[in-house]
């Protein structure tokens, strides 16, 4: 009788009495937001005589462009977690706990983002800026993984269907983990490299996505 206690399993249902799914998915969010507006707390306001500004402000070039780049790739990750939230039904503790390891790697993101912006030249700060992204990556894969074991999605989700989500989930991971070298070749072109996300993703979905679960996507 204790062993099939010890194996009951807790859920929160996204339609419910309670609060739980709703904390979760608030809380999800104001993360992002946080992060996000955080991300230009890194550029600094130059204190220097009105006739030196302009000179000033072009130093401030390699933290404003990470800034942008960084608030697109946070962006982008908001967006992907928004789509599969929008497919669970239900969490359980394990989603939960996976949710907020993905959640910190988010939070950490304007630390390594204001290194990029300050010592752009050093491989360390790419590296560490692109490790940080690729553990995101690789922790909301795990949530994807997660979800399907323990049949969280609101309708079933078919074998193929899981497939494609595990390529597109992991296409971000590779997509920093190969960002690492080239930031050892060339640091400058490192972080413009993270933008193929974006095409990437755009072409899974325009010729590899299964077509036959249209009810994910609503």
């Amino acid at each position: 009788m204790a062993s099939k206690a010890k194996k009951q399993q807790v859920l929160y249902e996204r339609h419910s009495p309670g609060l739980e799914f709703d904390r979760f998915v608030f809380f999800s969010d104001a993360v992002f937001a946080i992060a996000m507006t955080l991300l230009v707390v890194g550029i600094g306001i130059p204190h220097v005589a009105s006739r030196n500004l302009e000179h000033a402000l072009s130093e401030k070039n390699d933290e404003i462009i990470s800034f942008f780049i960084s608030f697109l790739v946070i962006g982008y990750y908001w967006l992907a977690h928004h789509r599969f939230i929008g497919l669970i039904g239900r969490v359980d503790t394990v989603f939960m706990v996976a949710n907020l390891a993905f959640l910190a790697a988010i939070a950490f993101t304007p630390f390594p983002t204001a290194l990029v912006g300050v010592y752009s030249g050093h491989e360390i700060s790419v590296v560490l800026y692109c490790a940080t992204l690729a553990a995101a990556s690789l922790l909301l894969v795990l949530m994807l993984v997660r979800a399907y074991k323990a049949q969280l999605f609101r309708e079933p989700m078919t074998p193929e269907y899981y497939r494609f989500s595990l390529l597109a989930s992991s296409a971000p991971v590779g997509a920093f983990l190969l960002a690492i070298p080239i930031a050892f070749a060339d640091t400058g072109l490192a972080l413009p490299f993270l933008l193929i996300l974006f095409p990437v993703e755009h072409l899974l979905d325009r010729y590899v996505k299964p077509r036959d679960q249209e009810i994910l996507d609503s």
